[in-house]
C-alpha cells in the first residue's frame, strides 16, 4: 500500500503480507434432511503475519479452530443450494475470541 497525490504530512507506505494454512473437513452424518445428509464440519486455520503487519496488532500470528453443520438443499432446487453455520474459536498471544459464521452457496 502506498499513498499518491497527497500532502507530505500523510504520505506513507505499508506492506501487508501473510502466509496462511487452512483446512476444512465435511463429513456426512446419518441424519437426513431435505433428502440429503446433514454434514458435520471441522476446520483449522493458522496465519503468520509478515512485514509491517507483524506485531502491528500486538501479535505475530493467529490461529482458529471451528466446528459446525452444513445443510445441502440442492435436491429441492432452491436459490441457496447449501447453508453452513460454523462456530470458531480464535487465539494467539494474549488474544482470544469466538465467532459464528453463516454462509450460503447459490
Amino acid at each position: 500500500m502506498q499513498t499518491f497525490d497527497s500532502s507530505t504530512a500523510v504520505k506513507g507506505s505499508a506492506g501487508s503480507q501473510s502466509i496462511a494454512l487452512w483446512a476444512r473437513s465435511r463429513i456426512p452424518t446419518p441424519i437426513i434432511l431435505l433428502d440429503r445428509p446433514l454434514r458435520a464440519i471441522f476446520e483449522l486455520a493458522h496465519t503468520e503475519f509478515l512485514g509491517n503487519l507483524r506485531g502491528a496488532l500486538g501479535f505475530d500470528s493467529l490461529s482458529s479452530v471451528g466446528t459446525g453443520i452444513a445443510l445441502d438443499r440442492s435436491a429441492s432446487d432452491p436459490i441457496f443450494s447449501r447453508i453452513r453455520v460454523v462456530f470458531r474459536y480464535q487465539f494467539c498471544q494474549n488474544v482470544h475470541g469466538t465467532s459464528i459464521g453463516l454462509a450460503a452457496s447459490f
